[in-house]
């Protein structure tokens, strides 16, 4: 069951110093040639749900940034972090909780979708015509369209089957061997980098995909990498995760997404096992990283507004 939200004793209270301690040293594990300092402190509250009680505490801690007063400068993925870890209402959780509702109610009503694929050029001023590479059902389409809010096309997004064979002891143990891997934002020259996981014990959904599916092969487990996109109202968002074949059916797994539901979504552990597949969240495009949309080989932001079509 997810529990109903209240921000409003967090956002009154900060944590106690040594929980924002143990937080920064965390955080500061990640290179800081990694970090774009590009967050205002009015961005922080505005985005992140960080009030300047809580950013002066975690600047106080040796939070990285550039700058001073007023005109300091953060790492957006730095206060991703530090909302979602220190229970912030932010951009980060409110997302967490719309795909735990999303969960629950594909298990219970299995119900259609229609996403919508928005971009924008990444570099308008370019002469002719915007023509994107639109990632839909499998392969890269061509698609001519305007520089801005240029809807590119749609897809229609079925829950997948709703009784997954249950997993085999051998991938049982495979998946608790991440449970102690805490979920972070992380930029792009980290997340794949399985010795900055097992050194730090953070990862992202795409890392730990990347190792499941690596580590799954070399016991002799079936697997594979998927893209796609993690499916709910309003918004989809592109997602990554592994999948194992267990008596001939591709079943989605990802610990640290049920993880940080369970955390920050309000879903029930007992309920929602990090062992559990959410492959009724899953809509599959392909089996590497990629972005959902380019143009002229840059890759391009990407809105997925979505709704229900039952």
């Amino acid at each position: 069951m997810v529990t109903p939200v209240s921000s409003k004793p967090g956002e009154r209270q900060l944590p106690e110093p040594e929980r924002i301690e143990d937080l920064v040293r965390r955080l500061r594990q990640v290179p800081d040639r990694q970090r774009r300092f590009s967050v205002t402190p009015a961005q922080a509250r505005r985005v992140h749900g960080i009030r300047h009680d809580l950013l002066a505490a975690l600047t106080a801690a040796g939070v990285p940034h550039v700058g001073a007063g007023d005109e300091r400068l953060y790492d957006a993925y730095d206060l991703g972090n530090a909302a979602l870890h220190l229970g912030r209402l932010s951009v980060q959780s409110r997302s967490m909780r719309a795909w735990a509702k999303a969960w629950q109610t594909a298990l219970d009503q299995a119900p259609g979708h229609r996403v919508q694929v928005v971009s924008a050029c990444p570099a308008p001023g370019h002469p002719g015509a915007c023509r994107y590479g639109v990632l839909l059902d499998g392969r890269r389409r061509q698609v001519e369209g305007p520089a801005t809010e240029a809807r590119l096309g749609e897809l229609r997004a079925a829950p997948a089957a709703r009784a997954w064979p249950p997993l085999s002891p051998a991938l049982r143990e495979l998946l608790r061997e991440v449970a102690d891997i805490g979920f972070f934002l992380l930029p792009e020259a980290v997340r794949w980098d399985p010795e900055f996981m097992w050194r730090t014990r953070m990862s992202d959904c795409g890392g730990a995909a990347a190792w499941l599916v690596h580590e799954g092969g070399r016991r002799g487990l079936e697997s594979r990498f998927s893209f796609g996109l993690l499916v709910a109202a309003p918004y989809s968002t592109p997602h990554c995760w592994a999948e194992f074949r267990v008596d001939g059916v591709w079943v989605p797994v990802d610990p640290l997404l049920v993880q940080a539901l369970n955390q920050w979504g309000g879903l029930d552990p007992s309920a929602f096992p990090p062992d559990g597949t959410p492959g009724a969240l899953f809509h599959r495009l392909t089996d590497r990283f990629t972005k959902v949309v380019s143009h002229g080989g840059i890759w391009a932001q990407v809105s997925l507004p979505t709704e229900r079509t039952d």
